[in-house]
């Protein structure tokens, strides 16, 4: 069994529920144990083609697959998320780079590893040190390897596991909405978001689901932008999704929706997301 390590970066629609997925699907497959991952970092894009910025992280698994099929698997999973590889260095779903493979050198058209050019990113190096700082690259620690790399576009935003999943029923691409500020800040605080509106087909970026019956996944919360009226054909939708808890924002408390939600174990609570978001205590 290998000692592996992958890069794992997206900058278009759902970028940190692109890395979950990711992550899932990797576990999903016979002969990999995940042994750790890194926390969530946000960096600014490399190269002269403007995009915007990016998640990144970093996991340590374990597994027999030899190099090359471990490559393919991980193609297999960027494609799944949508990647379509028509720009160097261009934006992108999903991008999986195998950076460390044990002690193995590879060397093909294809694959190369160690990675040829992790020694310098800092998008790599950061979260590698969080996850193994034992690590030597080439024979040097990875935190002299960071020292060395420009970080001023790095930033850490949030452990793997505290990234949620956050559906936004009355998701909306008007800037000036609670909506529209809501996602703008989960996004770039690392979480998942999952807007939701019959009446528009993406929100800052990401694509929009109807109702929130047709989202696929788990979620951990639902934020909600709909008066009481509205609520009555959602509220069916919400039990069956059974999320952790629904946040009731500000002029959308109904005493019925709360009570059936609390029925089917779902917590209930009345506050401001932004404030929640505000405060750090989302």
């Amino acid at each position: 069994m290998a000692d592996v390590f992958l890069g794992l970066g997206s900058n278009l629609g759902d970028r940190a529920g692109h890395l979950k997925a990711a992550i899932s699907e990797l576990e999903s497959i016979e002969g990999i144990e995940t042994r750790g991952l890194s926390p969530i970092f946000r960096a600014t894009p490399v190269g002269e083609v403007e995009q915007g910025d990016f998640l990144n992280m970093v996991a340590r698994i374990e597994t027999a697959i030899e190099p090359e099929p471990l490559l393919e698997r991980c193609l297999d999973i960027e494609r799944s998320r949508g990647r379509e590889r028509t720009l160097r260095w261009g934006p992108r779903t999903l991008d999986i780079d195998l950076l460390l493979y044990g002690d193995e050198r590879v060397s093909d058209p294809r694959l190369k590893v160690p990675h040829p050019e992790m020694w310098q990113r800092a998008f790599v190096l950061a979260p590698l040190l969080e996850l193994a700082p034992e690590i030597k690259i080439g024979g040097r620690p990875v935190a002299d390897c960071l020292s060395e790399s420009d970080s001023s576009g790095v930033e850490r935003l949030l452990p793997f596991e505290e990234c949620q999943a956050v559906a936004i029923v009355g998701a909306s691409s008007n800037p000036e909405r609670y909506a529209h500020r809501a996602q703008a800040m989960l996004e770039e605080c690392g979480h998942s978001v999952i807007p939701v509106n019959p009446s528009t087909p993406t929100v800052r970026g990401v694509p929009v689901f109807p109702v929130i019956g047709q989202v696929n996944g788990a979620l951990d919360t639902v934020t909600l932008y709909v008066g009481p009226t509205r609520q009555a054909s959602i509220v069916e939708d919400l039990v069956e999704a059974r999320p952790r808890r629904v946040i009731f924002n500000p002029g959308t408390e109904s005493a019925d929706s709360q009570g059936k939600l609390r029925d089917a174990g779902i917590q209930t609570l009345e506050a401001c997301t932004l404030v929640l978001l505000q405060t750090g205590r989302f």
